[in-house]
């Protein structure tokens, strides 16, 4: 289908398409105007792998440090990293997401290890809230639990903090900014589903227009003899008013006529055959020479 054919389409189904429209419309004012807006603040953080256990050489120049437990699960693993992986699920996981809305967090902070420095011992942290002061306030409530969190799952054997990893700040909080893309994908969305939608219905309109011509055509004409359809030539110009009643009045006046001819012994042939021979034998004896 070329241009000039679908708005040509288009032009023939201006209800259907301005019902669209405004339905399009309606639907992307409520997008920006009735959904609360997102903002969202991020901060990141390196985790500061802890000093190896004590020798007998430093226990002896210190002896507080023989005291100490330096029994970390966490410094035997071989990739360090491995530690970032497990606090992100740990924060992540739905029973301390819960409590952290309880709290008054937002529902959509995320926390995630960034590859762009460290080698995987960075963690991202994105806050997010409907307003700058929620952005924030979710920041702080995140960053407290990912502290707590990482001072828990080191200690279930009860490690001394001089054997713990550390989460340094990399950088302050950035301030809460406008999250502008879900609103723009939402404008997106509603915009494919108008669009969808009118297609839809105007093929259903192009579908239905020819079977309710078909129909109409194989309908029988009340004003002509013998149930024939309509005239569907647009070059003829079918009698109306009391043109049509006229003829309707002679056709029934031929009709009764000729069942009057029927009811009399006689029918069209016989009064045409009867004159058709009498003609041909009076040409046959004309033509033929007489006898001597």
């Amino acid at each position: 289908m070329d241009l000039l054919n679908l708005f040509s389409t288009l032009r023939r189904h201006m209800v259907i398409v301005s019902v669209i429209l405004a339905l399009i419309v309606v639907g992307c004012a409520y997008v920006v105007f009735g959904i609360p807006p997102q903002y969202q603040s991020q901060v990141q953080y390196v985790l500061i792998e802890p000093p190896p256990a004590a020798t007998p050489d430093q226990i002896k120049d210190d002896p507080a440090l023989g005291k100490l437990n330096p029994n970390n699960p966490y410094t035997r693993l071989p990739n360090p990293s491995i530690v970032v992986d497990v606090l992100s699920q740990r924060v992540s996981a739905d029973g301390v997401r819960d409590d952290l809305i309880k709290q008054g967090a937002d529902r959509d902070y995320t926390m995630a290890a960034t590859p762009e420095l460290g080698s995987g011992l960075v963690i991202e942290i994105i806050g997010t809230g409907h307003s700058p002061a929620g952005s924030t306030k979710t920041l702080d409530l995140v960053v407290a639990r990912m502290k707590t969190e990482l001072h828990d799952m080191q200690t279930v054997d009860g490690a001394s903090d001089r054997y713990l990893f550390q989460a340094l700040p990399v950088s302050p909080p950035t301030p809460p900014v406008r999250k502008v893309t879900g609103t723009m994908r939402s404008l997106i969305a509603v915009g494919a589903a108008g669009i969808v939608l009118m297609f839809a219905a105007i093929s259903l309109a192009e579908a239905i227009g020819p079977r309710r011509k078909r129909r109409a055509r194989s309908v029988p004409s009340r004003h002509l003899p013998g149930g024939e359809p309509p005239n569907t030539d647009p070059r003829v110009i079918e009698p109306r008013g009391a043109d049509a009643r006229t003829i309707e009045l002679r056709n029934d006046a031929r009709v009764d006529a000729r069942t009057v001819d029927r009811k009399n012994g006689e029918s069209d042939l016989t009064v045409v055959l009867p004159r058709l021979t009498h003609e041909g034998l009076g040409e046959s004896s004309r033509g033929k020479p007489g006898r001597d």
